[in-house]
């Protein structure tokens, strides 16, 4: 295996990190060269004892795989070698950007070698895990170019989807946009004894999809806030690509059999909110979210997912003929865009519901599909449950005009905390997200799965239009808050004190500005 790949070409188009929506000066243009890795010791995090369960090494390299037809594409994206642990730990992406679908079983004891093959800083953010801070891959621990840092932990999560990706952060603004959008994020499954007693499809019948969005320029090449007056007003909305992906490629055409299917589905866009919705009109099956399974299944006309948001699905194609036609469909809506979306600087493909699977059946199981349970989880009912006396933390989502976003008025101060930013170990509270912008900001909350207990003025700003598709039920790690919209969660701080990140996961959002600390103590 090489560690990486040189770049070839000119790589992504982009106006670099700036921290406020000011306008830009022309585009700088970034090579992917790399210089060679240096050895160097690894800095190690977390649990530093073994035996462990899996051990494996991931590189964050530059490299240059197809997407379109025609010319190959400079990305960033991660490779891994398993060390040691079961073989289907890895299930690698040779020919995308995709990073390997890393799959791990609660209980493991992980160690993970991370190795730094980009020509700047970089962290890897195990997003929706339950991880000691210094794991969590905050910007606060920078891994350098050249440089190697092993983590550690236990895994301790219900079985679900979760995901990595980067989350670094400089003086001069932050980087995660840039570096997932360059191609740096991959799935992570947890499984555990629970969800396989339930025998729900696997194998060749469960479907990862990583959803993202991108624009091109040239010769295929990925362009990233490519003009002064778009990169305002894309900081401001998002960045929306014109070409929808999954797992780093355009919508395809996949034969099923007439049984029963899992599709795990990640929004992996910097910005873009989906509306999932089949082409057939058949109602959407959800049974799990970013935290695992519902206490039962629930069905959607269609279904919302904003950035860093999971989704779990169960679909039976049993009944239907054969050489028959289904897609998943990205409904258009402009839900929370500001003035409609005529303003600018980003492509919502508002207008146009766009396909990102074809499924055509072609086959037969041999016996009926199986059932799906009525019952999938019972472990939600043991959740702590706020009540009359619970803490009730309120944050305020702001725009700061031609500065950024903002959270009760402040944005991100590097490690600073300020004292309503500071729980007690073992709390339970309510957090209040009040949005007061004209755009949505999907919040995410490091280190631990909350529950959503209401969600106030459900279709103002525009939101009746994804208002259905919401799922609140379950456990989350990330909840969408509209324009005007009140929404509470539960949280319950457990196990590790210390740093943790909160922000919106509209990645331009946080990069400039609406991300903080904060702080767990002992009470």
């Amino acid at each position: 295996m090489r560690d990486f790949i040189p770049a070839r070409r000119t790589f992504l188009k982009s106006v670099g990190g700036a921290a406020t929506f000011a306008l830009l000066p022309a585009p700088l243009l970034l090579s992917g060269c790399q210089q060679g890795a240096a050895e160097t010791d690894a800095d190690e995090s977390g649990l530093d004892q073994g035996p462990f369960d899996v051990e494996l090494t991931l590189f964050a390299r530059p490299d240059v795989t197809p997407i379109l037809p025609g010319a190959a594409s400079e990305v960033w994206r991660y490779t891994a070698r398993l060390i040691k642990g079961p073989g289907d730990t890895l299930t690698h992406s040779d020919n995308r950007y995709v990073g390997p679908l890393i799959r791990l079983r609660r209980g493991q004891r992980v160690r993970i070698h991370i190795e730094n093959h980009l020509p700047e800083n970089t962290t890897v953010h195990w997003h929706g895990l339950h991880v000691p801070p210094e794991v969590d891959g905050q910007p606060r621990f920078p891994i350098q170019p050249g440089a190697t840092k092993t983590v550690g932990f236990v895994v301790d999560d219900r079985a679900g989807l979760y995901w990595y990706h980067p989350h670094p952060h400089g003086d001069d603004g932050g980087r995660v946009g840039f570096q997932s959008y360059a191609g740096l994020a991959g799935p992570l499954i947890i499984e555990d004894d629970p969800e396989r007693e339930l025998d729900l499809p696997k194998g060749d019948r469960e479907r990862v999809m990583v959803l993202q969005d991108r624009s091109f320029a040239g010769e295929n090449e990925l362009s990233y806030l490519a003009d002064s007056m778009g990169s305002m007003m894309t900081r401001m909305q998002g960045f929306k690509g014109d070409h929808l992906l999954v797992n780093g490629k355009p919508a395809t055409v996949e034969e099923v059999q007439a049984t029963a299917y899992r599709l795990r589905i990640l929004n992996g866009s910097n910005a873009r909110i989906y509306k999932l919705v089949w082409s057939d009109g058949r109602p959407v099956t959800v049974i799990g979210t970013g935290g695992g399974l519902l206490e039962a299944p629930e069905e959607r006309p269609y279904v919302t997912l904003a950035p860093a948001q999971r989704v779990d699905l169960w679909v039976s194609f049993e009944g239907d003929r054969q050489g028959t036609e289904i897609q998943l469909i990205n409904e258009p809506h402009r839900a929370g865009e500001m003035m409609g979306g005529m303003m600018g600087g980003s492509n919502n493909m508002s207008d146009t519901p766009t396909s990102l699977l074809t499924l055509v059946v072609n086959g037969t199981p041999g016996k009926a599909a199986p059932a799906l349970p009525d019952r999938l989880s019972s472990d939600l009912a043991f959740l702590a449950h706020p009540d009359n006396s619970t803490r009730i933390r309120p944050f305020r989502l702001s725009m700061k005009m031609m500065q950024g976003f903002a959270i009760n008025g402040r944005q991100f101060e590097g490690a600073t905390v300020a004292d309503d930013e500071v729980v007690s170990l073992g709390a339970t509270e309510i957090w209040e997200f009040f949005n007061d912008t004209m755009m949505p900001h999907p919040m995410h909350v490091h280190g631990l799965q909350f529950t959503v207990i209401s969600r106030r003025n459900a279709n103002a700003g525009g939101a009746r239009q994804l208002q259905a598709g919401i799922v609140d039920s379950g456990l989350h790690d990330t909840v969408l808050v509209m324009p005007g919209q009140r929404v509470r969660i539960a949280l319950t701080f457990k196990d590790f004190k210390g740093l943790y990140l909160y922000h919106c996961h509209n990645m331009e959002h946080e990069d400039n500005g609406m991300m903080r600390y904060y702080e767990v103590r002992k009470p």
